[in-house]
């Protein structure tokens, strides 16, 4: 894999880069100290901010194909990596089941799987927040079992009987919702390190918003989508106030085919006030 991708911040002697490494350093898990984790996500939008719109053949919300590339993707699986550990929802688990979201709880990379080997990083860990437990227990999700820790505070006997007598780890709380601390509070228990969301714009604003969240990597694809149905990374339902993000590294992805010119902005922020 030999595409190319330009760093315009910091600048540098070397501006050009090979796009299979650049999310490999630093380690993040060596970041922070031992006793702190480090929270990570990422999002794909469009310029004029849209992460999802409404796709008609599935009746919901989707990352617009128009904004997707190849290089978007091979950042992702790097994040991805990068982590000890995944958190993911009820949301994700049911698009996996019915075919609109494709598996992304593991990688099919031999070079990232050696990357991973040479720095000692864990086998990773998949915790799914679900308040309702309305997922099925299929072949997608089987092949992860021993990996899967579900957060619930869903007090139905029946689904939390079934998945327990499955082999699933269960572990419930009280409220209506997971909370962004009660998370936190499991994963420092745990010791995991770098922590990845790939779980939609909820529980990452949750964590913005009590200040939990390191670092975002921002994805910009340079077009514009339009369309009045659509979802972005705040929605304002957590986050009431302005912050301040820092920005640490910035890059560009051209892309020129058929005389028609396609950019990507990647840009990695380090959320103030740790």
């Amino acid at each position: 894999m030999n595409q190319m991708i330009n760093k315009i911040y910091p600048l540098g002697k070397k501006a050009s880069r090979k796009a299979n490494n650049v999310y490999l350093n630093p380690v993040i898990s060596n970041i922070n100290n031992n006793f702190k984790p480090l929270y990570y996500a990422n999002f794909l939008k469009s310029l004029d901010g849209r992460i999802a719109t409404y796709d008609k053949k599935n009746d919901r919300l989707l990352t617009p194909s128009s904004i997707k590339n190849k290089i978007d993707f091979i950042l992702f699986c790097q994040l991805h990596a990068q982590a000890d550990c995944l958190v993911t929802n009820t949301h994700y688990i049911n698009g996996l089941n019915k075919g609109y979201y494709g598996d992304i709880l593991s990688l099919n990379d031999s070079y990232l799987d050696q990357w991973r080997d040479k720095n000692k990083i864990k086998q990773q860990k998949i915790i799914i927040l679900s308040n309702s437990l309305s997922f099925p227990i299929d072949k997608k999700i089987e092949k992860y079992k021993e990996r899967i820790t579900i957060l619930t505070t869903s007090n139905n006997k029946k689904k939390l009987s079934t998945l327990k007598n499955n082999g699933y780890t269960v572990i419930s709380y009280a409220g209506k919702n997971i909370s962004e601390n009660q998370l936190n509070n499991y994963v420092i228990k745990n010791k995991f390190k770098s922590v990845y969301f790939i779980a939609g714009p909820t529980i990452v604003e949750q964590m913005i918003s009590k200040n939990l969240l390191d670092r975002l990597y921002l994805s910009t694809s340079i077009s514009m989508v339009g369309t009045e149905n659509y979802d972005s990374i705040i929605r304002g339902n957590f986050l009431k106030k302005s912050i301040k993000l820092e920005l640490i590294e910035m890059y560009m992805y051209t892309k020129i085919e058929n005389k028609e010119k396609e950019q990507t902005l990647f840009q990695v922020f380090n959320l103030k006030g740790k």
